[in-house]
């Protein structure tokens, strides 16, 4: 990827990080549900009725409890919110409340991840809290590689528990899949805003290549892209030599594990892992 290509990415992800960061505030997200999956760092507000004095706003500590009064501590990490509030409720009726009515809502996320694969720099998992635009996960992990293909795909897993691992882009277990056109996201003509949510898996596609031979000056793999000609891919491959005869050029494209041999205009379309030959000029 150009160098001019990985800078506009970056300033459109600080632009994101600056003018967008209303969007990124709890108040503008989907509430979680009860099924929520709590975890180390998530701030949560604890209301019990008709109790004013045991109303608490706690965090969940790195060992996942909190202290609550008369309980003392209480292991909060990989219950869900109706889990946790059907705990506290048992708990405060065993000798201190009849019939305790609770509710609890998370009043601030924890810091979790999504898991980026493929051609970017720093692959891995990376750190997010709550939504985060796609294209600011992309510039920290240092921006798409000279590999990159055209799509991204990004998969959001099914269930709460399998937002801790990477998901594979399918769609068993209620897998969401979503693919991206890079070239679009770039130039903001996608058709919405790509909003990352913890436990997303992205994957960024490797691009394909066809292969360019005999009389250019730098016969190997080009990049391929969609709508590529004849004559864009010779160009890539630095143009012909002094005794090229581009006129005479040859395709050898291999479908259904069969050898075709092509004789197309400069115009024509190639496609991904067609084998080019620029012969030598008769004279």
């Amino acid at each position: 990827m150009s160098k001019s290509l990985s800078l506009k990415i970056f300033f459109i992800a600080c632009l994101i990080g600056i003018l967008g960061q209303p969007l990124l505030a709890l108040s503008t997200q989907d509430s979680p549900g009860k099924d929520y999956i709590l975890g180390p760092g998530d701030v949560i507000e604890i209301r019990v009725w008709e109790n004013d004095d045991l109303n608490r706003t706690v965090e969940v500590s790195y060992e996942g409890s909190f202290s609550f009064p008369f309980i003392g501590k209480i292991r909060a990490a990989g219950l869900n919110l109706f889990m946790l509030e059907n705990e506290l409720k048992k708990k405060l009726a065993d000798g201190y409340l009849v019939s305790p009515q609770v509710t609890i809502k998370i009043t601030d996320y924890v810091h979790k991840k999504v898991f980026l694969h493929g051609e970017v720099k720093k692959p891995g998992s990376h750190v997010i809290k709550g939504k985060t635009h796609l294209l600011a996960v992309i510039s920290d992990a240092g921006g798409f590689t000279d590999e990159v293909g055209e799509t991204i795909v990004i998969v959001t897993p099914g269930s709460e528990e399998s937002k801790n691992a990477p998901s594979l882009p399918n769609t068993r277990d209620g897998n969401k899949l979503l693919t991206v056109e890079i070239a679009k996201l770039i130039s903001g003509k996608a058709n919405q805003a790509i909003f990352l949510a913890p436990g997303d898996s992205i994957y960024v596609s490797k691009a394909e290549g066809v292969f360019v031979t005999g009389e250019v000056k730098k016969p190997g793999k080009v990049k391929w892209e969609s709508h590529m000609t004849v004559r864009q891919a010779i160009s890539l491959a630095g143009g012909p030599t002094d005794k090229g005869a581009p006129g005479r050029t040859k395709i050898l494209r291999i479908k259904d594990e069969i050898e075709n041999e092509i004789s197309p205009d400069m115009s024509d379309r190639v496609l991904p892992g067609d084998i080019i030959k620029v012969p030598e000029s008769y004279f």
